[in-house]
């Protein structure tokens, strides 16, 4: 009777952990998929069309190895607006060390419980509760200037100031204007990211322990000091994260300048790779799709040697602390 009553319970609660696996692989089956298909299948696909040419005479296509990678290094040679959008790629790199550079000084700002902080974060957290399309168009049409109709705001004050300024249509393929656009473009990405990294940093800085910061005040410890050798120290797991995000967002580096820049100026002086990318897919047919491909996988190897090598020097120099 005692062996049938153990038959028993094994039975239950093989039935129970049947039933909870069950439950358990319902719930990871759509996810899996997800991933299997749109993840795994389709960056699988891509990066092996870079090693394929289209035949146009048979409709298929034919493995070619290396020659688009050698095609497209010529045209690095031969073509400098080709390199050209790698390089404006990499601008999104300087552009977020200094919105981490703004994001370190105006936390550590924060952490000292500056007056009128609380209306401070919210002044510099609205732009990312704006949408980034939105957000861009508006500080585009705040540089609008056409003689004879209404400006905009900004284009008034620079005629104002007495600058020579006449939209953004003119003279685009001059070096000063074109460095003068790429300003404006880092300008709007440090100010619209602003809100976010100022949150982040102060967050990580409100975890220091308050007996360190005693401790340096009783030492004599200054302001700018207190920050370096204290406050950035201490918070270099989360800077680590963000210098790994930054070499990551290159690829992603786009948006920005085509809704500000829109499809004005000589396409090499503001394309980059995701906005070539991004115009070349929506009208590429099947031939184009292997040189879209091998443009993407060089970028994608180019950024993940940076994001080792960046990961690999901030690993070295971040303290062993977890707050």
């Amino acid at each position: 009777m005692l062996a049938n009553a153990n038959i028993n319970l094994r039975v239950k609660k093989g039935r129970k952990n049947l039933k909870r696996n069950l439950f358990i692989f319902s719930l990871l089956i759509v996810p899996m998929l997800h991933f299997l298909v749109f993840w795994v299948y389709i960056n699988a696909r891509t990066i092996s069309l870079a090693f394929y040419n289209w035949n146009v005479f048979e409709n298929v296509y034919e493995f070619v190895g290396l020659d688009n990678f050698k095609e497209q290094f010529r045209m690095f040679k031969e073509r400098p607006e080709t390199m050209k959008m790698f390089l404006n790629a990499f601008r999104a790199i300087p552009i977020n060390v200094a919105c981490l550079g703004m994001a370190v000084i105006v936390g550590y700002a924060f952490s000292k419980h500056i007056y009128g902080e609380r209306v401070f974060r919210v002044i510099f957290y609205l732009p990312s509760m704006i949408s980034i399309v939105i957000l861009t168009l508006c500080y585009r049409y705040m540089f609008a200037y056409s003689p004879g109709m209404l400006q905009g705001p900004a284009a008034e004050v620079l005629r104002f100031l007495g600058v020579n300024y006449n939209g953004w249509e003119t003279a685009l393929d001059e070096p000063a204007v074109i460095s003068r656009l790429w300003w404006l473009v880092s300008i709007f990405c440090v100010w619209a990211s602003a809100g976010i990294n100022i949150i982040l940093v102060s967050s990580a800085m409100s975890r220091i322990p308050e007996e360190v910061k005693e401790s340096a005040k009783l030492d004599g410890v200054g302001f700018w000091r207190e920050l370096f050798q204290i406050h950035i120290p201490l918070i270099m797991p989360t800077i680590s994260v963000f210098l790994v995000n930054s070499m990551m967002a290159v690829s992603a580096f786009y948006i920005q300048p085509m809704l500000i820049l829109g499809e004005t100026g000589p396409r090499s002086a503001y394309s980059t790779v995701g906005w070539y990318m991004f115009n070349m897919t929506g009208r590429a047919q099947n031939g184009d799709m292997p040189l879209i491909s091998t443009v993407g996988f060089i970028m994608t190897v180019a950024v993940s040697i940076l994001v080792i090598v960046v990961k690999k020097v901030t690993d070295k120099i971040t303290p062993d602390v977890d707050f």
